[in-house]
């Protein structure tokens, strides 16, 4: 099974990447939208698994989030990877939080690595993706755009880690929730 561990986003911040995507796809550039809904912070993805793994990746989210009380999170912005000039990720940034967010995403990494899953290689950049650039047409429009979009700076108490289930449809991606785990309560 497919599988990813992120934190989940509140309707409002979903609203509001939304209505970015809708002003964005003015400029007619060729991209796969990632469906509003379906749009989260993802601190792991595992890709597939085997069954019996699933018990032991939800004590690894339970430990992490243990570890950690509950932070406020913004979103902050939107870009590109790997840059402006030659986009294949859109995303929007994150703002308030990105230090926790990588301590925490650091701590699941290192918890992950002692049940066998390789530890990232590349530093964790926290963003929320928002679609993906399938050829170069139309992509300077698109990028003036989002530089020139103004995004509202939102923010969310990040409670919890949620360890997903990834099926993919011709309609788009699925997400099954398999397990949460909550933070510590705010101090």
């Amino acid at each position: 099974m497919r599988t990813f561990i992120a934190i989940e986003l509140p309707a409002e911040i979903k609203r509001a990447i939304a209505a970015l995507q809708d002003d964005l796809r003015h400029a007619r550039a060729e991209v796969s939208w990632t469906k509003p809904e379906n749009i989260h912070l993802t601190l792991k993805f595992l890709g597939e698994i085997e069954e019996q793994l699933v018990s032991q990746i939800a004590q690894a989210c339970v430990e992490t989030a243990q570890a950690f009380t509950s932070f406020t999170l913004s979103i902050n912005g939107a870009g590109a990877f790997p840059n402006a000039r030659q986009p294949r990720v859109l995303w929007v940034g994150l703002g308030d939080g990105v230090e926790e967010a990588r301590r925490v995403q650091d701590h699941l990494d290192e918890r992950l690595a002692a049940i066998g899953f390789e530890r990232e290689a590349r530093a964790f950049h926290p963003h929320l993706t928002i679609g993906r650039i399938k050829s170069p047409q139309g992509t300077q429009a698109l990028m003036a755009r989002a530089e020139a979009y103004h995004l509202p700076i939102l923010s969310f108490v990040a409670r919890e880690l949620v360890f997903m289930h990834s099926q993919l449809h011709p309609a788009g991606a699925r997400y099954t929730p398999l397990a949460k785990a909550q933070f510590s309560a705010q101090s």
